[in-house]
């Protein structure tokens, strides 16, 4: 008994619209240990397999199905592909898996008020469980994003700071000089930045006496 009450009360889901109407149908599997059955609910009333051990070994056999985890395998295909239909009679559902190497087909049986009340809130507060999980699972996600992102802009800031102490203590050692700059044309020698002053040239008194004596 302790390990059938460990067991998830649903395995799969599967939202079911009938195409000639508005009408919706959760369609889900419930495990056991040794077990398997198909309910489809309109969260008013239920329907199931209601699987005895007999009446699952006469299906199994009708359909070749040789263990129970085939049945859970083959149904959470058909969920994930939607390949399932529904046929909706006065106190009886018809459901088949249109699977492509092997269709397989349900009675669903409407269950009396006080079990469908019951399979209806086990199947509510299962709902609630997995999102209460999910919400878990993303607000982990995101606080762990953004813990591993201020990690990684402060790495980031540190190799910054580092390459740049790097480089001034490589501008101050001895022996280091700063990038030459390119001299100007006539720019001083000795005064960088000042242009060069050109030699005076003086007074040709040579000529001044040739032009007196004309």
């Amino acid at each position: 008994m302790a390990n059938q009450e460990c067991l998830p009360t649903v395995r799969c889901f599967h939202i079911h619209s009938l195409p000639q109407s508005q009408q919706r149908y959760l369609c889900y599997t419930c495990p056991g240990p040794h077990n398997f059955n198909l309910c489809v609910t309109n969260v008013v009333d239920v329907w199931s397999t209601a699987f005895s051990q007999q009446k699952l070994e006469e299906h199994m056999s009708a359909h070749g199905i040789i263990t129970v985890e085939e049945y859970h395998t083959k149904t959470r295909e058909a969920f994930l592909k939607a390949a399932v239909s529904l046929t909706i009679l006065d106190n009886t559902i018809i459901l088949k898996l249109n699977q492509d190497d092997q269709d397989l087909t349900f009675d669903l049986y409407k269950l009396p008020i006080s079990e469908a009340k019951t399979e209806l809130q086990s199947v509510m507060f299962h709902l609630v469980d997995q999102v209460h999980d999910l919400q878990k699972q993303v607000k982990a996600f995101e606080e762990s994003t953004a813990l591993n992102l201020g990690k990684m802009m402060q790495r980031t800031q540190r190799m910054f700071l580092t390459a740049e102490f790097d480089s001034k203590m490589k501008n101050n050692e001895p022996g280091s000089s700063p990038v030459a700059r390119k001299r100007l044309v006539g720019e001083s020698l000795i005064n960088p930045g000042r242009k060069r002053t050109k030699a005076p040239t003086g007074v040709s008194f040579e000529d001044n006496s040739l032009d007196e004596n004309e």
